[in-house]
């Protein structure tokens, strides 16, 4: 399987594991430590800006018409957003998967449900919490709305996603949308390391993929 990954200061020494992913990797770490990736497959350097979607976003734009089969699409850290055991389980898929733990941790607030699981998806209450998280908001999306409503998405309650975007896609699912609609969300990105609108993006991937 093609896996298409973006590492932040990161040695995803799982990979090991796997010699069966044809891996190309974006590297944007930036601590200064010498990490030998390239035992991993194909490198290519980019800058931190944008955090990890505007790569992952870019290399679908770039790929549009030439995707393969069935493809990882994911930060290279994968195992913090889904255990070896739960991917052992459907790494041979095929078909449009959401690559996320069962057990990530739900709650409640005075308010109601924060996050919950259902139908197998982590969904997470529609507050725009994240833009009052010390990313940066200074772009033109003042909150989850506005993001909604300028990509046509669900308004919805609570937001169905996996968390850390991690997806098995195949092209069937990435070309329910234009190659333009994905540089148009990707331009959203590159004004800053950790824009807001970064989060809205992995919000977003299962409305587009699934």
């Amino acid at each position: 399987m093609k896996a298409v990954l973006v590492n932040y200061c990161f040695d995803p020494v799982w990979l090991k594991n796997y010699p069966e992913l044809e891996v190309t990797m974006y590297d944007r770490s930036d601590d200064g430590v010498e990490r030998n990736l390239t035992q991993y497959g194909a490198i290519y350097k980019t800058s931190n800006f944008g955090d990890v979607d505007y790569d992952k976003l870019g290399w679908l734009v770039e790929n549009y018409d030439n995707l393969p089969e069935v493809f990882l699409w994911s930060k290279s850290n994968l195992f913090k957003f889904i255990t070896k055991e739960e991917w052992d389980k459907v790494k041979d898929n095929k078909h449009f998967m959401p690559l996320l733990t069962q057990n990530h941790r739900t709650y409640s607030d005075d308010r109601g449900v924060v996050c919950k699981y259902q139908g197998g998806i982590y969904r997470e209450r529609a507050d725009s919490w994240f833009f009052n998280a010390g990313l940066d908001t200074s772009g033109q999306f003042k909150n989850w709305g506005d993001w909604i409503k300028y990509f046509h998405l669900p308004d919805e309650p609570y937001i169905p996603f996996a968390p850390g975007g991690g997806y098995i896609l195949t092209p069937e699912a990435v070309h329910k949308y234009s190659k333009d609609f994905y540089e148009e969300m990707r331009n959203t990105l590159p004004y800053a390391q950790r824009p807001v609108e970064a989060h809205c993006a992995e919000r977003s991937y299962f409305y587009l993929f699934g």
